[in-house]
């Protein structure tokens, strides 16, 4: 809401929804705890939000770490990501989940099968880890099972499961760190769907 309140609905059989049960809803419910948030994002079986602050809270499945409490307990209300660090930006992918730092450093948790956490592995991580490469970013996003980060310059860089080519850096190998997108084009926003991305140019154009 525009005063802060989360409120959530629709399948909850993880807690996703997050107001202390594992019960599915047709219509919002607020979320428990008492917090009030800047940004929230919904992953595929969890849920994150940023406070004012920027602290990241997420709730959920969380099997593979994607609430980043240091943890594998699924959560049915916010739990605080582990590790002290502040954000201005989460993004939440399918099992996974993404911070911004004010800096422009990129952090990654959670399920990592493909090296969507992008710290060089496959392996899960159950906290907040730097994402390799050194890059600093103004925007990320999470697919499925990739991430996506803009430079200041406007240069984008993908990484993760690849397929299906949806890292657009010309080939379909996978990726554990990020690489940028081939082309030579600059852009002003990112989106990652499920299986697929695309960017908005700063004069409007669209390219997926």
């Amino acid at each position: 809401t525009t005063g802060g309140v989360a409120y959530c609905w629709g399948w909850n059989s993880a807690g996703m929804r997050g107001d202390g049960t594992t019960t599915s809803r047709a219509s919002p419910v607020a979320v428990s705890g008492g917090l009030t948030f800047t940004q929230i994002d919904a992953g595929y079986v969890h849920t994150c939000a940023l406070t004012s602050s920027g602290v990241a809270h997420c709730w959920g499945m969380n099997r593979d770490g994607a609430l980043g409490d240091a943890s594998t307990v699924d959560r049915l209300s916010p739990a605080v990501v582990s590790g002290g660090l502040r954000f201005t930006q989460l993004t939440a992918g399918a099992m996974h989940t993404c911070g911004l730092t004010s800096g422009g450093l990129a952090y990654c948790w959670g399920y990592n099968d493909s090296g969507q956490v992008g710290d060089g592995s496959t392996l899960n991580r159950l906290s907040p880890t730097g994402v390799g490469g050194g890059l600093a970013f103004v925007q990320l996003t999470a697919g499925a099972e990739h991430t996506c980060g803009l430079t200041s310059g406007g240069i984008a860089y993908c990484w993760g499961w690849n397929v299906d080519g949806r890292l657009g850096d010309g080939t379909t190998t996978s990726r554990a760190s990020p690489v940028a997108v081939s082309g030579g084009l600059t852009f002003a926003s990112l989106t990652a769907g499920g299986n697929h991305t695309c960017g908005l140019t700063p004069v409007g154009q669209v390219y997926c």
